[in-house]
């Protein structure tokens, strides 16, 4: 009986203990697995959801700085705030990422050249000094006849000829600010140093020079459409050009002059268009000059020091601008340009001055290089392809912005 006992409990032993290994064998299916595959599949979407949220906050920031503050279109206003098992690596996206710093930076520069050529705006709120040193370089060459010709190509009498020589430094102080609604502020004060020299046929120099404060002037833009689709960005400018600088009606004998006389307004309509990385641009322009009266010699032989009031109507002025502006890097751009400008008569008591009409051509170049966040400089070089204009054109310009007011930069923080 023990026998068939023992070995009866010996049988029904194991049909007992069967499950519960079944159990721990499920359990350990039914745990998690810690692949290491997995682990990183689920890190990368972990990370490609706080990109994703990073995109999202540039873009809003993007709409709000190209709208003036106001979004096109709205996106989900609740905040989506991440998860605690997210927040390590939204934390090290945000604080390695570069993409903001080299979008700036790519658009900053190519910017900063539109911006001097009245392309585009700068932001509301945001100060602008740009210190701009440009040199000038003009000849030209004169014939005068004191006598008759006989024939074609024979005079009869004095032929004196002279050599002159022109040579201008003028930096330029421009601030600009942008304001709200599109709108934009500059105020332009000219100084500078210009040299004439003049050689005559007898090799005999005479120079004349001055120094000091040239014509100001202020203006103001405004973006009337924003680029998009096939429509370009179009801006519109109104200038006013004072007196302040020295005129040619009351100089010394060894001074030049440093301003116009005449008061000016001028206009602009200014057009650009991109094409990724292009942005081309237009220009029309149109000067009215006023009417002023100045003292001028009265050309009485018996009397050389008589003098009386002449009544001058300076030419109004037209002229268009065509370009292109090229991104070769985020720090660098290139401009390719052509200026053109027609101006009318000069009138004295009526009557057109002789050699008062002027045709204007110049062909530039110029480069825009950033070198620092906010820090650009600005080359540009002219040539003249027509005899009223100066042979050698060459500017550097260094402008830096400050920030006074605006919407503040809006920042991802995880808690």
């Amino acid at each position: 009986m023990l026998t068939c006992a023992g070995t009866l409990l010996a049988q029904t032993t194991p049909v007992k203990e069967q499950p519960q290994n079944q159990q721990i064998a499920q359990a350990k299916v039914a745990a998690p697995s810690k692949d290491p595959i997995d682990l990183k599949l689920q890190d990368a979407l972990r990370e490609r959801d706080a990109i994703i949220r990073n995109l999202l906050e540039r873009v809003s920031e993007l709409e709000l700085r190209v709208n003036g503050g106001a979004t096109s279109a709205k996106l989900d206003e609740r905040p989506v705030l991440p998860s605690p098992s997210t927040s390590r690596v939204i934390n090290s996206i945000v604080s390695t990422s570069t993409y903001d710093t080299t979008e700036r930076q790519a658009t900053e520069a190519l910017d900063q050249a539109l911006i001097v050529r009245g392309g585009l705006l700068l932001p509301s709120g945001t100060l602008e000094i740009d210190n701009t040193t440009s040199y000038f370089s003009a000849s030209s060459d004169h014939v005068t006849v004191n006598g008759f010709a006989l024939l074609p190509v024979l005079v009869v009498g004095d032929i004196a000829s002279e050599r002159v020589r022109e040579d201008y430094l003028l930096p330029s102080l421009t601030a600009r600010l942008g304001l709200p609604h599109k709108f934009q502020g500059e105020f332009t004060v000219p100084y500078g140093y210009e040299l004439i020299r003049t050689v005559d046929a007898n090799n005999v120099q005479t120079s004349s020079s001055s120094f000091g404060l040239g014509d100001i002037s202020a203006g103001i833009s405004r973006q009337l459409t924003t680029e998009r689709g096939k429509k370009p960005d179009i801006l519109a400018n109104v200038r006013f050009k004072s007196t302040t600088g020295k005129d040619p009606y009351n100089l010394q004998s060894s001074e030049v002059a440093l301003g116009t006389g005449f008061n000016a307004l001028q206009g602009n309509l200014t057009l650009a268009k991109s094409s990724d990385p292009v942005v081309f641009f237009g220009n029309l322009s149109y000067t009215a000059n006023f009417a002023g009266d100045h003292t001028v010699s009265a050309n009485d032989p018996n009397n050389p020091a008589a003098t009386t009031v002449g009544h001058f109507k300076p030419g109004d002025a037209m002229g268009f601008q065509i370009g292109s502006i090229l991104a070769l890097n985020p720090e660098v751009s290139m401009t390719l340009g052509w200026d053109q400008r027609f101006t009318r008569s000069t009138t004295l008591n009526g009557a057109d001055i002789p050699a008062s009409y002027l045709v204007e051509g110049t062909l530039r170049l110029g480069t825009s290089y950033l070198y620092a966040p906010g820090r650009t400089i600005d080359l540009s070089f002219g040539v003249g392809l027509t005899p009223d204009t100066p042979n050698l054109q060459f500017s550097v310009g260094v402008p830096f912005r400050v920030g006074l007011w605006g919407p503040k930069q809006r920042k991802l923080s995880v808690q």
